[in-house]
């Protein structure tokens, strides 16, 4: 049987419609994937981000902004100006904006700020929810705190100040509590706890805890109290660990305790 002219078009017209309803739903769900891949459902955004933002009129503000699960924040800006520290906390509640969140202090006429969502990171935008351009953009940044690799796990210390300490995992020890920001420490006698920082995975500050008040048969204590004070960045891999002061020996040698 032959194929008429007006049969031929007519299959062209429906393989172009069936075409164009395909193409069209392709495009359908392109959008939907994007509009569903965000950053509040694909990054790990919870958490603490740190960096030092430019002032006009200081050295640097330092910025702390924690984002909670509930959508509540909170922002500590210290202003570094002529050795002194200017604190100022800021709470409120957050709402998602795609990639970008919108802060709201909570008070009458609380201050709005935004910020863009980034792996790892938060960057700070303009009043407007626009990026800053120029050569200090890369300043608005605020990296995640923490270190996976090293918190949350057991570490033995294995060394003191150079010297070799005869340890056992459950007696001298480091666990780094990230949920809590704290740092639970012993050197065969008294548990020490004390709030702990990570910024940029490397540099650490470890502020005055409390401890147990048994009475220590050695001067490891001490030493170990001191070694945690004096550090300011660690090192390590991962199956090793070590607390440093700027590029000098290390201070604490400690290794991973395997489950």
């Amino acid at each position: 049987m032959k194929t008429t002219k007006s049969t031929f078009t007519a299959l062209i017209i429906a393989l172009l419609f069936v075409s164009c309803n395909n193409q069209q739903r392709n495009i359908s769900s392109q959008k939907a994937f994007e509009d569903h891949h965000t950053a509040e459902n694909s990054l790990d955004w919870e958490g603490t981000y740190m960096g030092v933002i430019p002032c006009a009129d200081c050295e640097g503000i330092e910025t702390w902004l924690t984002l909670n699960e509930d959508l509540s924040f909170t922002l500590v800006r210290n202003y570094l100006k002529n050795e002194a520290v200017l604190s100022d906390t800021t709470v409120g509640d957050f709402e998602w904006q795609k990639n970008n969140v919108k802060l709201q202090e909570n008070k009458p006429n609380g201050e709005t700020l935004f910020f863009s969502i980034e792996e790892n990171q938060v960057r700070q935008l303009t009043n407007n929810a626009k990026e800053v351009e120029g050569e200090l953009a890369n300043h608005y940044l605020l990296r995640k705190t923490g270190n996976p690799i090293v918190e949350n796990k057991r570490w033995q210390i294995v060394e003191i100040f150079g010297k070799t300490v005869n340890s056992k995992p459950d007696t001298h020890y480091l666990i780094f509590h990230a949920d809590e920001n704290k740092l639970e420490a012993k050197a065969n006698c008294n548990i020490i706890l004390s709030p702990y920082s990570i910024t940029q995975q490397y540099r650490i500050k470890i502020s005055e805890g409390i401890s147990t008040m048994m009475a220590c048969e050695d001067n490891l204590e001490p030493e170990l109290i001191k070694a945690l004070h004096m550090a300011d960045n660690i090192s390590f891999t991962e199956s090793t660990l070590t607390l440093n002061k700027g590029r000098m020996s290390p201070l604490l040698k400690l290794k991973l305790v395997e489950n």
